[in-house]
């Protein structure tokens, strides 16, 4: 039977590498913000989305992500706007990948979602992991990764919960605050335990 495994956790935390060293070792990955951004593409979103954020976050048909993200990370509300949004087309794209897993007889799919509870996610899962790290570890790593400034990733980890809030909700919690070897240890630890239960 195929385990389904929720990973979550704030930007920056490392989702990315543990969701690497699970599809290493043979979990199937769905990333929640690759099926986002497809859903952002149909005509129908980026309606909304100009309805919602204005206009000129659109030029020439193409959607400006840096100009949108600027916009609904600013708040609590926005981001909560954004997500009506999208929501609804990112869930039914993502319950046609977990049905296309189950039937090639993945032995587990990992759905990397940010929003895995405030987005009702955790239903499809047998088991949730939480990847936190220190706020400045995260603020550093969101800046390399997006060559953004300091204030704007202290923005976008301001509209997000703190770790205690992930850490809370989850089966496990990972800290990804070590060296990247460290890291990638811990997860391929964690994934045997996790396959390994009932």
């Amino acid at each position: 039977m195929t385990k389904i495994i929720g990973l979550t956790g704030p930007t920056g935390a490392g989702k990315s590498v543990i969701a690497g060293v699970f599809a290493d070792m043979g979990a199937k990955i769905i990333d929640c913000d690759r099926l986002a951004r497809k859903a952002t593409e149909s005509p129908a979103c980026i309606s909304a989305l100009c309805g919602a954020f204005g206009g000129d976050i659109v030029m020439n048909g193409v959607l400006n992500r840096q100009k949108l993200a600027d916009r609904a990370f600013r708040s609590p509300a926005s981001t909560a706007r954004l997500n009506q949004i999208t929501h609804p087309a990112i869930l039914g794209e993502l319950e046609r990948r977990i049905m296309c897993y189950k039937e090639s007889g993945a032995a587990a799919i990992v759905i990397d979602a940010p929003l895995l509870f405030e987005g009702g996610v955790e239903r499809y899962c047998d088991v949730t992991v939480a990847v936190v790290a220190a706020p400045e570890t995260r603020k550093k790593r969101i800046m390399n990764r997006d060559a953004i400034t300091a204030r704007q990733a202290e923005l976008r980890m301001s509209a997000q919960k703190d770790n205690a809030y992930y850490a809370g909700l989850c089966t496990y919690a990972i800290d990804t605050g070590g060296s990247e070897p460290e890291n990638k240890e811990k997860a391929a630890r964690l994934y045997v335990r996790i396959m390994n239960e009932g």
